[in-house]
């Protein structure tokens, strides 16, 4: 057998080889050390595959299916969306979904015990900077709520008017939880109704956005609250369903209407509508 490595310049006759040269020992020592490194990296994916979790790991991930989950109900409302929807959000798999809830409907009432935010960080954040120079909480409130912005950008709102036409057709479980975030966002808006009253023994200070009780509350301000409410989400659902001429006017007449039961403009005045 002849050996090409041997007699690589081509010079000369070829070099008899049983194929244990130096040329071919160093070649087989360089497939022999490329078959042991692949082999070691198939070993460690191997094992990091077999790693298991850390104790945190559910809990986050938990966390982060129901913060994916929170912002599209609030943006398609509860029968719009899908699981496909908020495991993708989430950036997750949809069988990792059943490891931590049984349907859609559980995912739901997780939201609303992990407290669904029904004001968007922007929108608070404006009512904290109008408070902050000196304008009333109740017109900021009223100006913001019942908005253009508002009625064009849901997911960046509220999350009442998105979901009211749609959880009473689902099951008993998403009802009761929609119902207790109908009574915390009454509640705390009667607060804040009372706090701008300067009604006296109510706590100092509640976020308006928290899911902490309110105490020594007068029960007017919860029916004034419960009023206000329900013409306020009214209205962005109503503005929402119409052409822009009708929404303007359902949104300036509930918005004057709000304003003139509290004071803030005198009977018979009209605000610019926003």
């Amino acid at each position: 057998m002849t050996c090409g490595f041997a007699n690589r310049s081509g010079i000369g006759d070829a070099v008899p080889c049983r194929q244990d040269c130096l040329p071919h020992n160093m070649f087989k020592n360089i497939l022999l050390l490329c078959v042991i490194v692949r082999l070691d990296e198939n070993q460690d994916r191997k094992t990091e595959v077999a790693m298991p979790y850390s104790a945190a790991h559910k809990p986050k991930t938990r966390i982060r299916i129901l913060n994916a989950a929170t912002a599209q109900f609030k943006k398609h409302g509860f029968e719009n969306v899908t699981i496909d929807q908020v495991m993708a959000a989430a950036g997750l798999t949809r069988g990792g979904f059943y490891a931590h809830f049984k349907n859609k409907e559980d995912l739901f009432v997780a939201c609303v015990e992990n407290g669904m935010s029904l004001l968007s960080s922007p929108v608070l954040a404006k009512l904290r900077k109008a408070e902050m120079r000196g304008h009333d909480w109740v017109t900021a409130f009223a100006e913001l709520y019942l908005s253009r912005l508002h009625i064009e950008n849901p997911d960046m709102g509220c999350a009442l008017p998105t979901l009211s036409t749609e959880v009473s057709r689902s099951g008993d479980k998403a009802r009761a939880a929609f119902s207790k975030l109908i009574n915390q966002a009454t509640e705390k808006l009667a607060w804040k109704l009372a706090k701008e009253d300067d009604v006296p023994g109510i706590d100092q200070h509640i976020n308006i956005d928290s899911d902490k009780q309110v105490r020594n509350l007068p029960p007017e301000y919860q029916q004034e609250s419960t009023t206000m409410l329900a013409m306020m989400v009214g209205a962005v659902v109503l503005s929402r369903a119409v052409d822009d001429q009708t929404a303007d006017r359902i949104l300036a007449d509930t918005r004057d209407s709000i304003l003139t039961s509290r004071g803030k403009i005198p009977a018979g005045e009209t605000k610019q509508a926003g």
